[in-house]
């Protein structure tokens, strides 16, 4: 056992056979004693000699001396449970020793358990209080992703987007005065400091200290499940603005047609490309083919892995179905060249 050690609980039969002959020499030498004559002596060893002799007799009769009947239990006992290491094999002893008639002992074990588990409660609370975040440790990952997407760059080129006239402050454009300006500029940057907050309580529910020190160990990598994580959740109008400010977005749309109707089921049978719009595409028209794919693919595999698609996912996917729809092989026609075959098989 790793803290307790029970092996004097349980005796060993050498140390009770000793005190069997000690207790019956004992009764001997007193039984001698009662003689007050010459004979004492022999009357003792008679006596003793006797009694060694009938619990001979009675070992060959199968009886026991109740001394060695409690060692032999004791022994049994501990044979199937040699070295309890955990509350419950302890208490699993006390109830074979409580079975078995050794309450005291039973006793003594579970004080032992009860003990142990008190012992593993505080251990285990104060591993779980030291990884505990606090309110400045659920900031990080907020933060950490603020200074990465909202460099100066991506500030001009977001607002340049949404309200162009907050770039950089000019009193012959904009009139509303500098405070107006500032709280303006402000407030459009809180949209995206916002999807970044819900991006982070959505990604760190759970997380412990070690878990959001890991997570903003790599920046790159945070960033990039922010970016797939915008991809269909919180403001679409936000979140699209800034992917195009952030150059994840491809403003040059693709309007590679056929002769037939865009988004028509004869077009998309045929395998044919879509004009991406808003019309046909009402959710990923913004998205380049890149991200849009990745996302098909993300949501593939999860119809592959036997998951039922539902609500905002469910609509994703039967749209990115449609936007990437499958290449059907076109049949090759037939000449006569390639159906002819002479009688015989060959020309």
């Amino acid at each position: 056992m790793a803290t307790y050690d029970f092996e004097g609980m349980f005796g060993d039969r050498y140390s009770t056979e000793q005190a069997i002959n000690s207790a019956m020499f004992n009764e001997a030498m007193s039984f001698g004693q009662l003689d007050r004559s010459k004979y004492a002596p022999m009357t003792a060893s008679t006596y003793g000699q006797a009694y060694m002799g009938s619990a001979g007799i009675a070992g060959l009769l199968g009886g026991q001396h109740p001394m060695m009947k409690r060692q032999n239990l004791l022994d049994e006992i501990q044979k199937k449970f040699p070295d309890p290491r955990t509350p419950e094999e302890l208490n699993e002893l006390a109830e074979e020793l409580s079975k078995n008639g050794f309450g005291d002992l039973a006793m003594q074990v579970r004080q032992v358990s009860m003990e142990m588990e008190k012992n593993e409660a505080t251990k285990a609370y104060n591993a779980a209080s030291l990884l505990k975040p606090t309110a400045d440790d659920w900031k990080k990952i907020g933060r950490t992703l603020e200074g990465s997407v909202l460099n100066t760059d991506v500030i001009d080129a977001y607002l340049g987007i949404v309200e162009p006239q907050l770039v950089a402050y000019d009193d012959s454009t904009y009139k509303g005065g500098k405070d107006n300006f500032n709280s303006r500029r402000k407030s459009r940057l809180d949209e995206v400091r916002n999807l970044i907050q819900q991006f982070a309580d959505s990604y760190q529910g759970g997380f412990n200290k070690t878990q959001i020190e890991e997570a903003i160990g790599d920046d790159s990598a945070l960033t990039e499940k922010f970016i797939e994580w915008i991809g269909t959740h919180g403001n679409r109008d936000v979140a699209d603005n800034l992917l195009t400010a952030m150059g994840r977005i491809d403003t040059e749309k693709d309007t590679t047609t056929t002769g037939v109707e865009a988004g028509s089921e004869a077009n998309q049978g045929a395998g044919q490309a879509v004009e991406v719009n808003d019309t046909n595409f009402p959710i990923t028209s913004k998205w380049t083919n890149k991200i849009a794919l990745a996302q098909k693919e993300r949501l593939d595999r999860l119809v592959d892995e036997g998951r039922i698609l539902q609500g905002d996912d469910l609509k994703l996917h039967e749209e990115l179905k449609r936007r990437f729809p499958p290449k059907v092989a076109m049949a090759t026609p037939l000449t006569v060249d390639s159906w002819w075959t002479p009688l015989g098989g060959s020309y």
